[in-house]
């Protein structure tokens, strides 16, 4: 309560009102000043940014109410606020925890954690392409306890790590291409070691302010060591799409499917992942993910296919 109250006192002696050179007026509280961007939080926007080439004068608010002040506070032109610090100026990341437990016949604990950096910068010739990197890790482990007569058997139900970097960099407005590497390992299902990488092209087939939706092609080189002693080294082809959509200011729905034909198309293996995130609080989030891994030819004492659904509270930076 004292710490909602210390913010909320904060917020309000933050309260203005922007007068847009095109005649327009918004009200809100000041979330953050960039050197070319102005951050406000109202009822309808949790997060809007206003570009300062287009605020003609800024003025102060009373808390609480939509009047100007007039006496004691004159209006001012705003300023050039502060850089932010150079690693956040065109990063952008999400790191999340969360915690699986059932408590019957059969316990089970499964710990998982994700880390997502995202680089982008704009380039200067055209402002309107981008060059992207995109790092992605996470990790999921997990214990099963069987409760017999007098006894407890423990067995491991996941222990898994993956890691993938990707580059990309825009040739026009639609346009680009991309690299992806990635390595990992999964014990449960057999795959002491996986790495893989390829180059390809993509396409932004969509790229409006609340939705975006990506086509990507191009070759992948896989190498897979599994635990029955078999090493696959060969080519895949790659057909990937990826979607994100923001439903409300406070809800975004993502996801995003690669597949991996070999090239002589006797075996293929599927990633799909999707993903729908609720802002509970300013940079919190609630994160419920639902995964699909299927491999046409698994380890030995493996299943072809991997279904995992997941829930833990993520915090975007």
């Amino acid at each position: 309560m004292f710490l909602a109250c210390a913010l909320l006192g904060s917020a309000r002696a933050e309260n203005v009102v922007l007068f847009l050179k095109n005649g327009d007026r918004i009200t809100g509280f000041v979330v953050s000043e960039y050197t070319n961007r102005l951050v406000l939080s109202n009822s309808w926007a949790n997060a809007l940014s206003v570009p300062l080439k287009e605020i003609d004068r800024r003025e102060i608010a009373f808390a609480g109410t939509n009047h100007m002040a007039r006496t004691n506070v004159l209006a001012v032109k705003l300023k050039p606020p502060t850089a932010p610090p150079p690693l956040f100026k065109h990063w952008k990341g999400q790191a999340e925890v969360g915690l699986d437990l059932i408590y019957s016949t059969v316990d089970q604990r499964n710990y998982h954690a994700r880390l997502q950096l995202a680089y982008e910068k704009p380039y200067k010739s055209n402002p309107k392409n981008f060059f992207r990197n995109t790092l992605d890790y996470s990790v999921l482990y997990g214990k099963t306890i069987q409760h017999g007569r007098g006894t407890n058997l423990t067995t491991t139900s996941s222990d898994q790590m993956g890691v993938s970097d990707k580059t990309s960099a825009d040739f026009d407005g639609h346009w680009y291409g991309y690299n992806l590497v990635g390595a990992g390992f999964d014990r449960v299902r057999g795959i002491d070691l996986h790495i893989e990488e390829g180059p390809g092209l993509g396409y932004h087939l969509v790229t409006r302010t609340n939705l975006t939706v990506n086509l990507e092609g191009g070759a992948n080189y896989q190498i897979q060591d599994q635990s029955d002693g078999t090493h696959n080294r060969d080519f895949f082809f790659r057909l990937a799409e990826d979607v994100n959509w923001k439903l409300s200011p406070r809800t975004i729905w993502s996801e995003k499917v690669e597949f991996f034909p070999r090239v002589n198309f006797g075996e293929y293996r599927l990633r799909a992942e999707t993903t729908l995130s609720y802002n509970l609080w300013r940079y919190v989030y609630l994160n419920t993910t639902v995964q699909d891994a299927y491999d046409t030819e698994p380890a030995v004492g493996a299943q072809a296919n991997e279904l995992q659904v997941h829930s833990a509270l993520g915090v975007k930076f």
